[in-house]
């Protein structure tokens, strides 16, 4: 999901934006008569992985909105609920199960290392 400041919008842009959040039901962006965009108000509280811990469920859930977006199916709601779901499940992987950056790094160096000696001896 991506995230678009508002703080650095023009006055204009700032009061259209947050006008279209005020529907609890999220609103319908059209040009040419076709739909180009979904605004949905931020969820309050804690709507399925936006805290806690992971859990099998949330992943359950997770699994069926990811299926069914594919399925193309999603609604902007569900679409919403799925970015932090997926948010979360990332969180939730950075902690139990962290790359290795730092290894990559270091072999990363390595290479580098040896390209810059295998060119300088050509």
């Amino acid at each position: 999901m991506r995230h678009v400041s508002l703080d650095t919008q023009e006055e204009a842009v700032k009061r259209f934006v947050l006008a279209l959040a005020v529907d609890p039901a999220g609103s319908v962006l059209e040009f040419g008569g076709k739909a180009v965009a979904y605004v949905m108000p931020p969820p309050h509280g804690k709507v399925n992985g936006a805290g806690g811990p992971w859990t099998e469920a949330k992943d359950d859930r997770r699994c069926a909105l990811i299926d069914k977006k594919y399925d193309a199916e999603l609604t902007p709601a569900e679409d919403a609920e799925l970015g932090l779901l997926q948010a979360a499940f990332y969180r939730h992987l950075d902690q139990t199960a962290p790359l290795p950056i730092e290894e990559a790094r270091k072999i990363h160096k390595t290479l580098l290392g040896k390209a810059a000696k295998a060119k300088g001896r050509s």
